[in-house]
């Protein structure tokens, strides 16, 4: 399988254990995932442009950063504008302030999570 054709995953979430069950859901799926643990901007923005994920896996509570902040800056910056982010959460989600491609709940069904990064992967 050529290396351009293998979808990635980047996922952004403080929880380590959180990534470990991200990877175990997708690897039979052969996606190339990485993840990192906080989303300060520049560690944020060097591991995009250096990884150049396909979906975005964001935590809405990633230590002192909020994810809906985090993506707002990704979606007001042209270079990650069009990059498909996913809001990842135990909090109610109903007044984001934010605009995501989709969101999932922690604890999430894992079908249900299979499928929403699968449509965005096959756009």
């Amino acid at each position: 399988m050529s290396n351009a054709l293998v979808k990635k995953i980047l996922i952004v979430d403080d929880d380590e254990n959180i990534h470990d069950i991200i990877k175990l859901i997708f690897e039979e799926e052969h996606y190339h995932i990485k993840g990192i643990l906080n989303a300060h901007e520049s560690e944020l923005e060097r591991t995009i442009a250096d990884f150049r994920p396909d979906v975005i896996l964001l935590d809405i509570l990633i230590g002192q950063h909020d994810g809906r902040d985090v993506c707002n800056r990704l979606k007001n910056n042209a270079a990650t504008s069009s990059l498909p982010v996913i809001l990842l959460s135990a909090v109610n989600m109903d007044n984001l302030s934010c605009s995501p491609d989709d969101t999932i709940e922690k604890p999430f069904d894992i079908t249900d999570f299979q499928q929403k990064v699968k449509a965005l992967l096959d756009k």
